[in-house]
């Protein structure tokens, strides 16, 4: 019975010898995507919108392009020949997604714990992180990205393989995708912070956007980088009165509000063959998943307005709870829970968004 707990796979996969104390029957709270909320932030600054049920599964953002600049004078009484209207479309498609838990009877009568509660709030978390890492594994295969060789190094755009990370971020780097944005003429987010229980909705100063990861937020206050970068950098503790940050938010440097997420990219054991591990006689030394000479690479995802779109299909996110007793279920043994939803999301423009890869030091 793929995807059912039974007793036997109950004791299996605990961690207590495979003993399970007797006891108490589950009983069940309906709960969506209420939980682990703060952390996901892949889909919060994507151009959102909505599918309508019936009009296929195709999605297409029209980008019409800007007019050449004429600097040519006009002769007398000659009409210039004038300019064509262009566009460019880019087009994604919805995906289904979904999971389910299956418990038996058994197993709700003799377990001490609340095992289909238990099941929904677990499934509430993986429906959001799904959503969250659907996007976030989208926008990070961009091909827009910066590769430090070395610490305090100046890097260059879109140059270099990923086992050439060697470095951890710095100001330098951030610099560099600040200068890009600059000069694409991307626009910064205008924000607001929606309001909540006892807290009205709050303005945002104007910013791009940095996720990290908070093992490059703990590189960042380790090394010093935060002080060499001076009055540019100002933690969220001293951000000025009415100055409302995002959740996670760390801080701001020059044009950057810097957020941390759990779930941001990180690719391991896949860069520069480094000195890792813990102790290395005071040596900096680099964070490896596998504690091999390879450092695991972090993302540092930079984000400009409108850099990606994320569309939902209108009507598609469900939770369902079937009870025991369905056609397939004379004796009344099993129940299940589950959720499933459609969405894509697109990179719209390359230019208004990059990753910065970096290592990162315990």
């Amino acid at each position: 019975m793929s995807g059912f707990n039974t007793m036997a796979e109950l004791r299996a996969s605990g961690s207590d010898s495979g003993t399970m104390p007797l006891l108490t029957q589950g009983f069940y709270f309906k709960t969506y995507l209420s939980v682990a909320m703060p952390k996901l932030v892949h889909d919060r600054f994507g151009m959102k919108a909505t599918l309508p049920k019936g009009n296929g599964e195709t999605v297409v953002w029209r980008r019409w392009l800007k007019l050449a600049i004429n600097t040519t004078p006009l002769a007398d009484g000659i009409t210039p020949p004038g300019k064509k209207l262009a566009y460019e479309n880019v087009t994604g498609a919805v995906k289904w997604y979904g999971d389910w838990v299956g418990i038996t009877d058994q197993v709700q009568f003799f377990s001490p714990d609340p095992v289909l509660s238990i099941a929904t709030r677990r499934l509430a978390e993986q429906s959001a992180e799904t959503a969250d890492v659907i996007t976030r594994d989208v926008i990070n295969a961009g091909t827009s990205f910066l590769r430090v060789t070395a610490d305090g190094a100046s890097p260059t755009v879109g140059v270099g393989v990923r086992t050439t990370v060697n470095g951890v971020l710095t100001a330098t780097a951030m610099d560099s995708i600040l200068t890009m944005f600059e000069a694409a003429n991307a626009t910064m987010f205008h924000g607001q912070m929606n309001a909540s229980t006892k807290i009205s909705t709050e303005p945002l100063a104007p910013a791009y956007i940095m996720i990290v990861h908070p093992h490059v937020a703990h590189s960042l206050k380790k090394l010093n980088t935060l002080a060499a970068m001076g009055e540019d950098w100002t933690p969220r503790e001293r951000y000025a009165a009415g100055n409302v940050a995002y959740p996670t938010e760390i801080g701001s440097y020059r044009g950057f509000r810097i957020l941390t997420s759990t779930l941001a990219k990180v690719w391991p054991d896949t860069g520069g063959n480094t000195t890792v591990g813990t102790t290395n006689n005071g040596t900096a030394v680099y964070r490896s998943t596998t504690g091999t000479t390879l450092g695991d690479v972090y993302s540092c995802l930079c984000l400009a307005k409108d850099a990606y779109g994320v569309v939902k299909l209108a009507g598609s996110s469900a939770t369902y709870f079937n009870k025991a007793g369905g056609n397939a279920d004379a004796l009344h043994q099993r129940s299940t829970a589950g959720w499933k939803f459609a969405k894509t999301s697109v990179i719209l423009n390359e230019t208004y968004m990059a990753r910065i890869e970096v290592l990162a030091q315990w």
